[in-house]
């Protein structure tokens, strides 16, 4: 009969499947042993579902999204431009979204897995802080406007009744500057165009448009996508998802800014003032106070105080803060300051002429940024037991190049990478994604 025949053929090849499933593993034993793969690697790799190693619950946690600064990308580097976010229990905390890190944002907060395929993992986003406007802390703002909406930003949903309520994530940057900077480049006189949005309010009409404003002008710009979401695709109204909260704005839930005496028109962007709040939750409070990063203004530093400790964001600045940036820092755990290669500076630009625009640019990269070699006297200065250098110019850096901040600084110095999560505290563990 060919029954018997067909099902003693099945057995024999199930057998088969069975030996080589059986090799397979051995042979994924011995590989382990051999190269010691991490088990999470494995499980990703295999598709398993997985937490990410700082879903333990053991506190709040600071990782690093994109460490790399600068308007450009870097030959022989993958690594996203500045952005960071705090876990405090479940809840995230995203400082700046610098290019690339929005992916980097999906690739460390939403590893798990549900049986619809689908992802919410921004329920959990709750605020984003932008320390100023410059393209290497900005970028990705777009994407997560246009891509969040369909992984829960701006949502949460009821554990017991599934049912989905709108809570804005809050946005928090600065207004409109309110006047162009000097033009120390000669571009005006090189015929370059300045850009003005377009409004038919004349008091829209701007060159520096602050957060709320570029939040607006992005949704207009992509507007078609987004009504084609909406009406076509049962998306929820992008613009109820984000609560914009600008710092110095004159409208309804926006952060009054007690601007000290600073003079644009002479390039003098920081001058000495005290920490001032811009956000308290449950979780966390956050001070701000103006940094040097003219002629940039206003740039701000950021401290968050938990219950577990306080880190500070430099933001972009020059190691000259008339002492704001160490007064913000008084007390706090882990200093996270940006970093320029001098080196780099001098190899690439030589030493031009005053009256060319490549002056402008070397002498702002040199005084607007803080060099390796004065890093370590600021963290010093600021009385913080651990310097995490990120927004590291240029993005290929050398590590050695780097250690030299160890010079001025006794503390713990750790060189930021991306995907680097480091614990908040004393000897805080530091670990890496795979």
């Amino acid at each position: 009969m060919k029954f018997p025949i067909i099902m003693l053929a099945c057995f024999f090849i199930a057998l088969l499947a069975v030996g080589s499933a059986g090799e397979m593993i051995t042979n994924s034993i011995d590989e382990e042993n051999r190269i010691k793969v991490p088990s999470r690697m494995r499980d990703l790799q295999a598709g398993i579902p997985v937490n990410p190693p700082w879903d333990d619950d053991s506190g709040t946690k600071l990782v690093l999204l994109g460490t790399t600064g600068g308007v450009t990308w870097y030959p022989g580097v993958d690594s996203a431009s500045s952005s960071s976010a705090l876990l405090v229990g479940d809840t995230l905390y995203i400082i700046d979204l610098g290019q690339g890190s929005t992916s980097k944002l999906a690739q460390a907060f939403n590893s798990k897995t549900s049986d619809s395929g689908t992802s919410t993992f921004l329920e959990n986003a709750r605020a984003l802080f932008f320390t100023h406007l410059h393209q290497d802390h900005i970028a990705d703002y777009p994407s997560l406007l246009l891509i969040g909406p369909g992984t829960g930003l701006g949502t949460r949903t009821d554990p017991v009744t599934g049912n989905v309520t709108i809570v804005p994530l809050v946005v928090i940057g600065p207004a409109d500057r309110g006047a162009l900077e000097i033009d120390k480049s000669y571009y005006i006189d090189r015929k370059g165009t300045i850009i003005y949005t377009d409004s038919a309010d004349p008091s829209q009409v701007t060159p520096t448009p602050g957060t709320r404003q570029m939040t607006n002008l992005t949704w207009q710009a992509f507007a078609q996508t987004i009504n084609d979401m909406t009406l076509d695709n049962a998306y929820r109204d992008f613009t109820k998802l984000i609560e914009i909260r600008e710092i110095g704005g004159n409208q309804q839930g926006d952060i009054y800014f007690p601007v000290p005496d600073v003079d644009l028109a002479n390039s003098t962007t920081c001058a000495a003032m005290d920490p001032f709040e811009v956000y308290r939750d449950g979780n966390v409070v956050v001070t701000a106070i103006l940094v040097d990063h003219h002629q940039v203004f206003p740039a701000f530093a950021y401290r968050f105080d938990m219950s577990d400790g306080s880190v500070v964001f430099s933001g972009d600045t020059g190691p000259d803060t008339r002492g704001n940036l160490e007064k913000l820092s008084e007390g706090a755990d882990i200093l996270v300051h940006e970093v320029i290669d001098r080196a780099w500076i001098d190899e690439r630009m030589g030493f031009p002429n005053e009256t060319s625009p490549a002056y402008a640019l070397k002498t702002h990269l040199l005084t607007a940024h803080t060099t390796i070699d004065a890093v370590g006297s600021v963290a010093t200065n600021c009385s913080v037991d651990t310097l995490v250098l990120n927004h590291i110019v240029p993005g290929n850096t050398p590590d050695s190049h780097l250690e030299q901040a160890k010079a001025n600084f006794s503390g713990r110095l750790i060189i930021g990478k991306d995907m680097m999560m480091i614990g908040i505290g004393k000897d805080s563990p530091v670990h890496s994604l795979p």
